[in-house]
């Protein structure tokens, strides 16, 4: 495709993305959503008109503790990738595959980036991770890294119609901002472009259109006008790193026997017909390699800046047609996604409101005032003074009239708070229970199946959060399959030797049957390392009653004193054996 009409194709996948309504309406919720959890609960009209009266606007912020309860319960229950073997497939490929996704995460700091993406979710409706490969720490063969992406800064194909975004989208995007040098750093073949301005237009990155505009938050205070805030480097533009796909006939050569298959380049169509023809199985006489047509899907990578395109890479993944970009929502219904704040904000208003007025009421009505006749008291010093603790009123006409009004009855102000911030639990599903707050003197049994109403309440977000990590792990799988991004030297030096029970098969796990067909991906309970997995494992199995060897059990462990226990595991020797000569004892039971 020629620059300019890649450059419409782009063009046009902006305006659908930043422009239609799925996307301004997610902004326009998603900004007051953090708003609501940061306590910036009040927009600059509805404070103006009460502090002009000396009425307080306060904020008793009760998102805050229904998100950090939910994201707590994330991230005591993190979950680790787990490949499972299948028909076909190997329990060393498996355990390899598990080791290393488990690598890959932990070099990363994996966990913390998923929970990140869980928290901006719950919040803001979406939640992004991205996998990229990361040259810094290892030049040759590079990391595989997963990072969490600002929601405000991704962008999907307005018309993707499923949860899954490779199932139906057409493109994902990530924006971000760089100045000259750091673009020159990074494409270098444009050095001379990006130093002229070729393309560049303002300094907005967009050709000389207007720049871009975040303020969605009008009706917020000042404060709140611009989110998420800009913290790129003065003088900057607007950078797109565009994943699209493009649907197109291409051939195959595909391995009849091990169903390996390659797409063949147009000068590599020659080589292909040859080894086609010329290759067969000596025993049956049939051919080994065959050649089809098929429509597969063929993903793109271009990166831009205004009209300058910085770099355009067909098969980035060489052969992975996968997005790179992930995405969660607590709530996805047909479409239209949504976050747990989104129906708390009315609530939380309400509460606001109703108690700040109850304090006004408080405030106004403590010195409700007195009736008194003229010339019985100094009026200048009951005004002064008549609502001070202890002051004695000493009135001038014996006899004269003075009596405290009766105090206006406390507003139902206090009651709407109360019924609001109830409401709110029990819109959000997250109790008093779950959040520990609950003082009731209740059986432990009773507060346990409260705390599970409430989880069940709020199935649905972390089941679909199970599917992103569902559809993230079996990526990550993916590329390690079909890259190299780990070669047979860091696999043996990653992998525990215990689970490389073939060395000479050790990258089986690549091939199409034992690495696409013979496993299945998964998760687990979050633990340190995979040889303290097997150890837990491995004690579950003693409860279910497996006769397992106490000296296995230990060998297993990580303990510190592991020698020295197996040491004074082994049997003593016994120097009345037959013949003179010492027999060891018989080993003991097995300990339930």
């Amino acid at each position: 495709m020629i620059e300019a009409d890649l450059l419409k194709k782009l063009n046009g996948y902006k305006k659908e993305a930043e422009e239609h309504i799925s996307f301004t309406d997610w902004k326009a919720r998603a900004i007051p959503d953090f708003q609501f959890y940061y306590g910036n609960q009040w927009t600059a009209d509805e404070r103006a008109k009460p502090e002009a009266e000396g009425r307080p606007t306060l904020t008793y912020n009760h998102i805050l503790p229904i998100i950090n309860v939910l994201s707590g319960f994330e991230r005591q229950n993190r979950q680790d990738i787990k490949v499972f073997p299948r028909k076909g497939g190997t329990t060393q490929a498996a355990a390899i595959l598990t080791e290393l996704a488990k690598h890959t995460i932990d070099i990363c700091n994996g966990d913390w980036e998923q929970s990140m993406a869980f928290f901006d979710g719950i919040i803001g409706a979406k939640g992004w991770l991205s996998l990229d490969v990361d040259y810094q720490n290892d030049p040759l063969n590079g990391d595989l890294v997963a990072q969490r992406e600002s929601p405000f800064n991704m962008f999907e194909d307005p018309l993707c119609n499923t949860y899954d975004l490779n199932k139906s989208a057409r493109f994902v995007y990530k924006k971000f901002k760089w100045d000259k040098d750091t673009l020159i750093l990074n494409f270098p073949k444009k050095e001379s472009d990006i130093k002229h301005n070729m393309g560049l237009g303002d300094n907005t990155g967009e050709g000389g259109n207007s720049p871009d505009d975040d303020n969605y938050g009008k009706g917020l205070n000042p404060s709140q006008s611009n989110a998420p805030e800009d913290k790129s480097p003065p003088n900057s533009f607007v950078v797109r790193e565009v994943y699209w796909k493009s649907w197109e006939w291409r051939k195959i050569i595909y391995n009849v026997q091990t169903l390996e298959k390659q797409i063949i380049s147009d000068r590599k169509m020659g080589l292909a017909a040859t080894i086609a023809k010329d290759f067969t199985d000596p025993r049956t006489g049939k051919p080994v390699y065959k050649i089809i047509d098929r429509l597969i899907p063929i993903l793109h990578k271009t990166t831009y800046v205004g009209s300058l395109i910085l770099e355009d890479i067909e098969d980035p993944f060489e052969g992975i047609s996968l997005f790179p970009y992930f995405r969660f929502c607590p709530y996805w219904v047909d479409g239209y996604i949504f976050g747990v704040v989104d129906n708390l904000k009315d609530p939380q208003r309400g509460h606001n409101k109703n108690i700040s007025q109850s304090l006004h009421h408080v405030n106004t009505s403590a010195n409700s005032g007195f009736i008194t006749e003229e010339g019985v008291v100094d009026i200048n010093e009951l005004k002064k003074f008549g609502s001070t603790p202890g002051h004695v009123i000493v009135k001038k006409v014996k006899g004269g009239y003075l009596e405290r009004m009766t105090p206006v009855p406390l507003s139902p102000h206090v009651r709407l708070a109360d019924q609001d911030s109830q409401e709110m639990k029990e819109i959000s599903g997250v109790n008093a229970d779950l959040q520990g707050a609950n003082d009731k003197q209740e059986p432990g049994i009773v507060l346990q199946l409260r705390q599970r109403q409430g989880l069940v309440a709020n199935e649905i977000i972390f089941d679909n959060y199970r599917y992103t990590q569902k559809i993230f792990s079996s990526a990550i799988i993916e590329y390690i399959r079909k890259s190299n991004i780990y070669s047979e030297e860091e696999i043996k030096s990653v992998v525990d030797e215990s689970s490389i029970t073939d060395k000479e098969k050790i990258k089986d796990f690549k091939t199409i049957k034992t690495g696409r067909y013979g496993i299945k991906v998964s998760q687990s309970k979050n633990v340190p390392t995979i040889r303290m997995a097997n150890f837990l494992s491995m004690l579950d199995a003693v409860k279910m009653g497996v006769p397992i060897p106490p000296q296995m059990i230990v060998e297993a462990s990580d303990w510190p004193n592991k020698e020295q226990i197996l040491q004074s595991m082994k049997p003593p020797v016994n120097p009345q054996g037959a013949g003179g000569e010492g027999l060891p004892q018989p080993p003991q039971g097995i300990p339930r």
